[in-house]
């Protein structure tokens, strides 16, 4: 695959931001005016401002840009503060229940005072319990007050039989979302995960029955959710959860990439992990080895890696708000339906995309649906 990569302008000035927080300060209006609206749709606004703020930067920038940052991060800090009680109410409603419940993705990355957290915004509180305790957690969050949203019929089959997670969970006194997952994929997908190695070896924190992963599963969770759960679409921030744990873990640990392939090899993630690797290695400039890599057993192809190399930046990286890109849509929608072939065998995949497609040119029949 081609080491040398070119970015449109607006993907430059937002790489370059990300990788090198100091060069803003050299921005001039029209540039300042361009990132923020790039870097608010990616959702970067807080992780720039703690950049800025860790380095002393942020009086050396444009006063409205500076002001315009600050008001980000005050609303991430307020929406991690939100999860965060989130959390503590589900503690309170399994009320001493002995459930191992494994907190995933950003409230997980928060636990853990991971460098990739400050700044970032997450809007969910995402768990992993075991499928033998799904429906014991369900019952007590829906007993304590948690409703599920209205879904329709399909829907909820969707989820009960052929998802990695229950319907989510909204108690009506607060906005946060409760995901909770019995494995981190879909179990119809290509890719099979067995979710027991991941619970087996969860680290458990402060409070009582609460876990997160463990380095090298979080980190290959954070690729699973890129490469295989996702659409890619604006999903910039996840890979840079990626690089950042990636150099986090590899500082802290010895050892940690080699057991990290090893990891790999063992729950078979080689594919995900490879594109990880190599994407925040294009794209954030990652100093991490390309040996690497090599030592997955397994590995896309040279013709997948050649599309993915092409379409994966058009989809992650910002659409210019302006001058939106026919080949980023197309890249976009090529990802789309990679995603769906992914998560779920042929047989299901057709009639689930026509019905999703009857509903968007029918959408009163979905309504009615739920009504019922």
């Amino acid at each position: 695959m081609a080491k040398v990569d070119t970015r449109p302008d607006h993907h430059q000035l937002l790489l370059e931001a990300i990788v090198q927080p100091a060069s803003l300060t050299g921005y001039d209006n029209r540039q300042w005016e361009l990132l923020l609206r790039l870097a608010r749709r990616a959702q970067l606004s807080g992780y720039l401002a703690v950049k800025l703020e860790k380095d002393g930067l942020l009086n050396s920038i444009p006063v409205r840009a500076a002001n315009l940052l600050r008001s980000s991060l005050i609303q991430v800090r307020k929406q991690q503060q939100s999860v965060s009680w989130e959390l503590n109410r589900v503690i309170w409603a399994l009320d001493g229940q002995e459930i191992p419940v494994i907190v995933l993705k950003g409230m997980a990355y928060l636990l853990q005072d991971l460098p990739n957290a400050p700044g970032r915004m997450f809007a969910d509180l995402d768990l992993l319990v075991s499928k033998e305790n799904l429906g014991q957690i369900e019952s007590s969050l829906l007993k304590k007050g948690w409703r599920h949203h209205a879904l329709t019929d399909y829907d909820e089959r969707y989820y009960r039989e052929w998802s990695h997670e229950i319907p989510a969970l909204v108690h009506p006194e607060r906005s946060v979302e409760v995901d909770v997952h019995h494995t981190l994929s879909s179990p119809m997908g290509k890719l099979k995960i067995d979710p027991l190695p991941f619970r087996e070896a969860a680290v458990k924190v402060k409070d009582a029955g609460i876990y997160v992963l463990s380095p090298e599963d979080m980190v290959l969770h954070c690729a699973v959710n890129l490469f295989q759960n996702n659409e890619l679409a604006d999903d910039l921030r996840h890979l840079l959860d990626f690089h950042e744990m990636m150099l986090f873990f590899s500082s802290q640990q010895p050892f940690f990439q080699q057991k990290l392939i090893e990891r790999a090899n063992q729950l078979g993630l080689g594919n995900p992990l490879f594109y990880s690797l190599y994407f925040s290695r294009l794209l954030l400039r990652s100093t991490i080895s390309e040996d690497l890599e090599k030592q997955l057993d397994r590995q896309p192809g040279w013709f997948a890696q050649r599309i993915m190399h092409h379409c994966v930046p058009l989809a992650l990286l910002p659409q210019h708000p302006d001058y939106p890109s026919r080949m980023a849509g197309y890249a976009r929608m090529w990802l789309y339906w990679r995603s769906h072939w992914l998560r779920m065998p042929l047989y299901r995949l057709v009639p689930h995309l026509a019905y999703k497609f009857y509903l968007f040119v029918f959408p009163a029949r979905a309504e009615t649906s739920k009504q019922k």
